[in-house]
């Protein structure tokens, strides 16, 4: 059985090692140094007064890499909501979407995946993890991580499509 100070250690230890990837991973949804500070912060406070929940049948890091992802979106949908008040149709993009929009429209469509894949996109293409540790951070085999990147990219690819319906 672990002791208290051996779980502050651990938990202290995973974070030195993981701050950059967290930090990282917000900074892919959030898009602001101050929420992505914020966001990670407050993530790994939640991690640390629930660890009590973590059943250890996942990497720690992985645990608290949703953690992260799920605050960072909540900060997102929060801020998104903001601009929803603010919007007016002189907002619209031209005809012709610039590619900073469409980088957008991307970002917005990421976050409109089911969990699952908005994890894997986030953990297996964006974070930069090679296969062997993604896999394990989402609790899968490789094959399945392939399988879950695949059907990620053809809901992007569809909901980028509808986007367009010229296309």
């Amino acid at each position: 059985m672990s002791t208290p100070e051996n779980q502050e250690c651990r938990f202290e230890n995973m974070i030195l090692e993981h701050l950059p990837v967290f930090r990282s991973l917000s900074r892919r949804i959030l898009n602001n140094p101050v929420e992505v500070d914020d966001a990670v912060q407050s993530a790994l406070l939640k991690a640390w007064q629930q660890r009590h929940s973590f059943r250890g049948q996942a990497q720690l890091a992985s645990w608290v890499a949703r953690i992260v992802i799920n605050e960072s979106y909540d900060r997102l949908r929060r801020q998104q909501q903001e601009q929803l008040v603010e919007f007016t149709n002189t907002d619209l993009p031209a005809a012709e979407p610039s590619r900073e929009w469409e980088l957008q429209r991307l970002d917005q469509a990421i976050a409109e995946l089911p969990e699952l894949y908005r994890q894997t996109v986030h953990i297996a293409i964006l974070a930069g993890y090679d296969t062997t540790t993604a896999a394990a951070m989402l609790d899968c085999s490789p094959n399945t991580l392939y399988q879950r990147i695949h059907k990620a990219k053809e809901l992007l690819h569809e909901a980028l499509q509808n986007d367009h319906p010229e296309n």
